[in-house]
């Protein structure tokens, strides 16, 4: 099997392998500054900035590693074996130097961040005690997380969808410290919650797609997955996802930081939204990427409840809309 490490051939494949168009995930380090208050000071916008390009550097590095690692199981599923490594058209070797270059490029770019934010953006700020040097940690701990995962626990069941939240997780406390916000509990629960959700549906889809032996020589997890417990699996993560994220926006003190309750009335948003992720994934692969790459569904919610939480945070506790809203939900 040829492989191809040099020229414009060899470049594109690196590029394909660095999957630019799952960058999107790296939204989630975003995802703080909309609850922060703090969406409309221009620092925190190009800070935030920073922290994401910092992530797709990291996730493209851990993804070219993932593939050295995993060619061999790759070139046995009907899909993943179109991959650079897994298919020759990019030698190991390459895929690994290219690896530990844009880990380390993720690195230095969060360290950036870190070294221009401004000393009176975070001084004084509760849970904010590295400063801005707090990306930087966070960043750290994504890229060690993402080795542990791709060098052994990416075949323990349970352990693998677990990591893989807490990747999601690390990247949104990593965009926290970014901005010197506090890292809230919720922000913590409320993502993991969902982002396990979201890959227990990817395994979901797996094991309809490929099932039995199949499913084991990809990913030796499915000898111990079926469909039932992971059906099991999914509703319980759907139902913390919701229940926590209710409990989240009515917590005293997400309360008296937006000066009121209706953070609520984004809720049916975000049922009906895991409910659509569901449906659609599993003619998906199970794939977020391609679940927003397909339907556009998805996007309208996904503006729908950036813009209504955008009006609550910012408006939410003014008194005319506090009696429109209140007036609106009463019996």
């Amino acid at each position: 099997m040829p492989e191809l490490t040099e020229g414009p051939r060899g470049l594109a494949a690196l590029c394909e392998a660095a999957r630019p168009a799952h960058w999107i995930k790296n939204l989630f380090v975003a995802a703080p500054l909309l609850f922060s208050q703090r969406f409309t000071e221009g620092t925190c916008w190009w800070l935030g900035a920073l922290a994401v390009a910092a992530f797709c550097l990291l996730s493209s590095g851990t993804y070219l590693i993932n593939d050295v690692c995993d060619r061999r199981r790759d070139r046995a599923h009907p899909d993943k074996c179109h991959r650079p490594v897994a298919s020759g058209r990019l030698s190991a070797p390459a895929a690994g130097a290219a690896g530990v270059v844009l880990l380390a490029g993720g690195l230095a770019v969060a360290a950036v961040a870190a070294l221009l934010t401004p000393a009176g953006l975070w001084v004084g700020a509760a849970g904010a005690p590295l400063g801005g040097w707090g990306v930087v940690v966070w960043a750290a701990c994504y890229a060690a997380l993402s080795l542990i995962y791709s060098l052994w626990l990416r075949s323990r069941p349970i352990a693998d969808v677990i990591l893989v939240a807490l990747g999601f997780v690390l990247r949104a406390m990593a965009g926290a410290a970014a901005i010197a916000v506090p890292i809230s509990p919720w922000l913590v629960v409320c993502t993991f919650t969902l982002c396990l959700f979201i890959a227990l549906t990817k395994r979901r889809a797996e094991a309809d797609d490929l099932g039995g032996q199949a499913g084991a020589a990809v990913r030796r997890t499915h000898i111990v997955y079926s469909r039932g417990n992971l059906d099991m699996m999914l509703a319980v993560s759907a139902s913390m996802a919701m229940l926590t994220y209710a409990l989240y926006c009515l917590a005293p003190a997400t309360v008296a930081r937006f000066g009121s309750a209706h953070l609520i009335w984004t809720l049916p948003i975000v049922v009906y939204g895991l409910f659509r992720f569901n449906l659609i994934s599993r003619s998906c692969g199970g794939d977020p990427v391609r679940v927003l790459l397909r339907d556009k569904a998805m996007w309208l919610v996904i503006v729908v409840y950036v813009t209504l939480t955008a009006l609550v945070v910012a408006f939410g506790s003014r008194v005319r809309v506090g009696l429109l809203l209140d007036a609106g939900g009463a019996s």
